[in-house]
């Protein structure tokens, strides 16, 4: 039996309408998914908004936040191949640069001069640098709060100051001071702020704002599975979130004080010390040098092991990312 004209043509077009279309990519597609690894950290704020408010979406990626307690921690992950990039402290990409120059700095996403302290429950005792003489410190090794210790020593001349380091986990420190396991902690906010609000004898040792200069930053293998265009789309939607901070903090504060569950009374104490910027300046290289000499002069690295700190900057990934997405705007 033949088709009739009229019918013949219906049942051709509905057989090419139920047909992919390649030029769109449907809802359950399997884009590859980057994972990156993220400290439970207010610093860690433009991740978590690009995430929330679509922008790594608007790039044409699909990103899944792994949080970690510490850089350090998620340095690890990268280095495991667990995920495909991490946030850290310059200082944390500083000590591994001594064992590995396998990985780069990507961007520098914030910066803030007051978020590590020196943290004691003992406010009559401990008052100044010099009291903490035979003190137990709690540190985290490896960490912005090493150097920003050693870094309080130097510059009040209390480097020969006799005590002891207690090296702990990001999440031992509070419990170790509350149980008198160490008499002080140099920790990052928001420990400092919790350990704060909890007791009525808490005291900051001595005001350091403006002493030490902490930058969190993405930090990715050089060698990895994720494209040049996605590593540039990685710092466009970056920027679109700090943007987004910029044009609404209120929003903001709110979007990071759910998702690391923490009180927005705190989150706001914070966030005045933090500024946000996509930047690979020269101050970075400076610091980052300036830290490698003082693990050399301590003795925490092996000298013969320092290698030329812009190995392990892509200033080039940088430059391209950001170039594109100030034409696209």
């Amino acid at each position: 039996m033949k088709f009739q004209l009229p019918v013949f043509m219906l049942l051709v077009a509905l057989l090419f309408a139920c047909q992919p279309d390649s030029t769109v990519t449907p809802q359950n597609s399997t884009v590859n998914v980057i994972k990156i690894a993220v400290s439970n950290t207010p610093l860690s704020a433009p991740l978590f908004i690009a995430h929330k408010k679509g922008f790594f979406k608007q790039h044409g990626l699909n990103v899944e936040l792994i949080e970690h307690e510490g850089g350090v921690k998620c340095f690890e992950a990268l280095i495991t191949e667990q995920v495909d990039f991490a946030t850290a402290s310059e200082t944390v990409a500083m000590f591994n640069s001594f064992y590995r120059s396998d990985f780069a700095i990507l961007t520098s996403f914030v910066e803030s001069d007051n978020d590590i302290k020196l943290i004691s429950l003992s406010a009559k005792k401990y008052q100044n640098l010099a009291s903490i003489k035979n003190a137990k410190i709690g540190i985290i090794k490896g960490s912005a709060s090493e150097f920003f210790f050693d870094s309080l020593l130097i510059l009040h001349h209390q480097q020969d100051l006799p005590l002891e380091r207690v090296y702990l986990k990001p999440n031992e420190l509070l419990a170790a001071l509350e149980n008198g396991e160490v008499d002080a902690i140099s920790a990052w906010e928001p420990l400092g702020y919790q350990i704060l609000q909890r007791s009525q004898n808490a005291n900051q040792v001595m005001s350091t704002k403006g002493l030490y200069n902490l930058s969190f930053n993405l930090i990715g293998l050089k060698q990895n599975q994720v494209s040049l265009k996605d590593r540039q789309s990685l710092l466009k939607a970056l920027s679109d979130a700090i943007d987004f901070i910029s044009e609404n903090p209120t929003e903001s504060q709110l979007i990071v004080s759910q998702t690391l569950d923490m009180d927005l009374q705190q989150l706001r104490y914070l966030w005045k010390d933090y500024s946000f910027r996509v930047s690979l300046s020269n101050a970075l290289v400076s610091n980052i040098q300036s830290q490698a000499q003082w693990a050399i002069d301590n003795r925490l690295v092996l000298k013969d092991n320092r290698i030329d700190v812009r190995m392990i900057i892509d200033k080039q990934l940088f430059e391209s990312a950001i170039s594109q997405h100030q034409d696209e705007h």
